[in-house]
């Protein structure tokens, strides 16, 4: 089942160890990586890594993957060090998943 943006903020949060388990993050928190999904998901497609189709939907297999890169990109937001080889090895990772669905609706076709 596809996991949303909303958990996908939430676990980058997680990550880079702002909230723990069944707390909420404060909304300034939430904000600053929420404003960082759509670039680093821009960065990740326009190099060919990751490529996503609805923006609010996330597939199982890259979730933890793109909460990592996304954790990463704005660690220095949170006083915390971007580590480089955690980047690596989660694009790596992503690189092997390569969706083949990407929005999760039937494709039209034209007859003609």
């Amino acid at each position: 089942m596809p996991r949303t943006r909303h958990d996908l903020v939430n676990r980058a949060l997680a990550e880079l160890g702002v909230v723990g388990a069944g707390q909420t993050a404060a909304a300034e928190d939430f904000d600053e990586i929420d404003k960082a999904v759509a670039p680093v998901m821009s960065d990740l497609a326009t190099r060919d890594i990751w490529v996503w189709g609805d923006p609010d939907a996330y597939d199982d297999d890259a979730f933890d993957h793109l909460a990592v890169l996304l954790a990463n990109a704005r660690a220095r937001a949170f006083g915390l060090a971007s580590d480089e080889q955690k980047r690596l090895l989660a694009e790596q990772r992503l690189r092997g998943l390569k969706p083949t669905i990407l929005s999760g609706r039937t494709q039209e076709i034209e007859y003609f």
